[in-house]
């Protein structure tokens, strides 16, 4: 074989290269940009007015009219599901339905259909899909999701109910799919309403944390377990979870439906149950904020009231949880003057409870102040605990930290720091005890001190003796003077050098070398 053969096949195994590159990114793109172009149009593109404003005209059924050429054997594969449906023949037209939503399936542009191999080569116009408020699309995944509620696969049913809120937000099967959430997220947990008359608040502790609501009705609340292998009609694993999602898009999807305002006090019901305050107390506040006029806003201020005092975490804490839960009750008892005496007792209850609370902060505050060694801020403080709530139980603790603090004060901070000062290790007084009476110089016991027999205080620690400059000697600058004479000394003025007078003051006279 000679140079020139060998030159030609290795040109040819080249070209083979190119071609099968070639070829295979024609593969990754659809081949449309070669054999099939066409010009871009906008022509069936609805911006969001034009797909909210046909959702009132809308019938309960598909007409054929809506559809395109190419969608009508779809409809009438839809029409014969519906019969199937109708049969009771659920399984069969589960199928039919499930392949009609899959072939008008959106890609994650949401403009063209989802493509599958048998489309790879197809060109774009038969590609383009009737946008995400197709009709034929709507109601095959809504029909969907019907039948597996029927056949009480539930976890199916939830899943497509929720991907038809998620692809048409304002569908015109909106109640019947919020009615099936709701059923199915009751189904999945056994969800109790809370009232105000089944929580009350736990006994207060003198830590001077938060009283935590205990639920005194329907104590037999079970969550469900994480796992689930046995019942088909719960998911596989986060049976709460997937429940409490359901209630999320309920009043979040439709949030000015009949079910939006009980989605929300189901969920906040649960979360005060099982232990959730800050999440309850922030559902709470939703449901105030957005439904002012519900049947439940009277549990929503009471309970709200309840969950942010428990979300407080005590003293040494941020206090706007506790601030928040007075207004709440507060407002509770202003916008509502019907309630029953019982609950104004518990709301009454609940106050005294908030101003425990804040003594508490006040009293937390002297405690840090005595271990910052501020005796100054630590007497302002129980001064004003005793002054402005003289019948609280810290304005006792008050007045021991006052007898206690002469005590304190011969102690460094870091000494008091080390004991662990706190509230439990102060003895309430009823009364101050008399104070120490002021020594005058006159009645102050008079004292030998010797220079040699010097008393020496205990040190204090971490306190250091400084030790004591030396004087800087000063050198005398004027003359010795005898001391046996008795004649004080008086210094010679220093000379004063002569000072020229001349006639005219003010005047300088000025020369140009020349005298």
């Amino acid at each position: 074989m000679n140079r020139r053969t060998m030159r030609n096949s290795a040109e040819n195994k080249s070209w083979k290269r190119v071609a099968l590159a070639g070829w295979l990114l024609c593969c990754a793109m659809g081949c449309q940009g070669l054999w099939h172009r066409e010009t871009a149009s906008i022509d069936r593109v609805k911006g969001p007015m034009e797909r909210v404003l046909p959702v009132g005209q809308r019938s309960s059924s598909i007409s054929p009219n809506s559809l395109r050429s190419e969608d009508v054997q779809d409809f009438s594969e839809f029409n014969q599901a519906k019969q199937l449906y109708e049969q009771g023949e659920y399984a069969a037209a589960e199928r039919l339905f499930k392949k009609i939503a899959e072939a008008h399936k959106l890609d994650e542009s949401g403009v063209l259909r989802k493509r599958r191999w048998k489309d790879l080569f197809k060109p774009r116009s038969e590609l383009k899909a009737s946008y995400s408020d197709s009709p034929l699309r709507e109601d095959a995944l809504f029909m969907l999701a019907e039948t597996q509620y029927k056949q009480e696969e539930l976890p199916d049913a939830e899943t497509n109910y929720l991907q038809l809120l998620k692809e048409f937000p304002n569908t015109r099967h909106m109640d019947e799919t919020t009615k099936r959430l709701y059923d199915i997220a009751l189904t999945w947990m056994d969800i109790k309403v809370a009232k105000s008359s089944d929580v009350e608040l736990a006994a207060y502790s003198d830590n001077g944390r938060a009283s935590k609501p205990k639920v005194v009705s329907g104590e037999d609340y079970k969550r469900p377990s994480f796992f689930n292998f046995t019942d088909k009609r719960r998911p596989l694993t986060d049976t709460e979870g997937r429940a409490l999602e359901a209630l999320k898009a309920i009043w979040l999807n439709d949030p000015t439906g009949k079910l939006a305002d009980d989605a929300l006090m189901l969920t906040a019901s649960h979360q005060l149950r099982t232990g959730r305050y800050a999440e309850a107390a922030e559902t709470y506040r939703l449901l105030r904020e957005e439904f002012p006029q519900s049947p439940h806003a009277k549990d929503a201020y009471i309970l709200g009231a309840y969950v942010s005092q428990a979300s407080y975490q005590g003293p040494a804490y941020d206090g706007k949880s506790l601030t928040e839960a007075r207004q709440l009750e507060l407002m509770a008892m202003n916008l509502f003057p019907d309630a029953s005496p019982e609950e104004k007792k518990r709301l009454q209850q609940g106050l005294q409870d908030i101003e425990d609370k804040t003594v508490a902060r006040h009293f937390n505050r002297a405690i840090f102040w005595l271990r910052k060694g501020r005796f100054e801020a630590v007497e302002m403080t129980c001064h004003h605990i005793i002054n402005t709530y003289p019948h609280s139980k810290y304005a006792g603790k008050a007045r021991g930290l006052l007898a206690r603090l002469p005590e304190y004060r011969k102690k460094s901070p870091l000494v008091l720091a080390l004991e662990g000062v706190d509230a439990d290790s102060i003895e309430p007084l009823d009364e101050l005890p008399p104070p120490n009476p002021v020594q005058t110089p006159s009645t102050a016991p008079t004292q030998k001190s010797d220079a040699h027999d010097v008393e020496q205080t205990p040190r204090k620690l971490p306190g250091f003796k400084v030790p004591k400059l030396k004087p800087i000697p000063v050198p005398n600058l004027l003359p010795r003077w005898p001391k046996d004479s008795g004649d004080e000394f008086v210094p010679e003025p220093l000379p004063v050098p002569p000072r020229e007078e001349s006639a005219e003051p003010g005047r300088v006279k000025l020369s140009l070398g020349g005298e």
